[in-house]
């Protein structure tokens, strides 16, 4: 079983080998709340992270729209008990998402670089309840086996894109581009060239 401890996180994410830098994940970051809001028409207000890691996203959140809500769900002990009360993170797997109660859908639900580590099982068990959480917009960042290899790579299941699309699909998500998703109800209200 592979270990999410600091020794992980100070490897990937710190060190070396860490395949991204604080600038590609503010961009993600400011990629998504820009999607959400203009599909929203308003501020951003809430935000649910699965897999949230250190809860990473929050800072920049934060610093972007202070009164929006961070949720994060991340099954690291270590994560948690580091960053759980400053950045509003609470132990969980994406698989069990239901086990946590949750008042209403979030404006945006964020599960970056989590699913290509996860079995086909943990994702089907999972995405339904992913896909009711989202209010406005999902950013669902994945890698396929058409992807360079970078990265932690234990773990990684190398799927091709077309699985992920299928996957979300029947959880009625539907694609925006950029690793982006919107429910079904709110793409109906898209212009047809905001679709893909």
């Amino acid at each position: 079983m592979k270990t999410y401890d600091q020794a992980y996180f100070d490897h990937w994410y710190r060190g070396g080998d860490a395949p991204r830098g604080e600038a590609e994940l503010r961009r993600s970051v400011l990629l998504a709340v820009a999607v959400t809001e203009s599909i929203l028409n308003r501020d951003l207000r809430s935000v649910l992270d699965v897999g949230a890691g250190e809860g990473r996203w929050q800072p920049i959140l934060h610093q972007l729209r202070p009164d929006a809500a961070y949720i994060g769900i991340e099954p690291s002990r270590y994560a948690v008990e580091r960053f759980g009360e400053a950045r509003n993170l609470r132990e969980g797997h994406f698989e069990e998402l239901h086990l946590h109660a949750f008042d209403e859908p979030f404006d945006l639900v964020v599960c970056a670089d989590v699913l290509h580590y996860l079995a086909p099982a943990q994702v089907r068990a999972g995405m339904d309840e992913l896909a009711d959480l989202v209010g406005g917009a999902a950013f669902l960042e994945v890698f396929t086996d058409q992807d360079p290899a970078e990265g932690d790579r234990e773990g990684f299941h190398g799927r091709p894109a077309e699985w992920y699309r299928t996957a979300f699909a029947k959880a009625g998500l539907h694609p925006l581009g950029m690793q982006m998703w919107i429910h079904g109800e709110l793409a109906a209200d898209l212009d047809a060239m905001e679709r893909v």
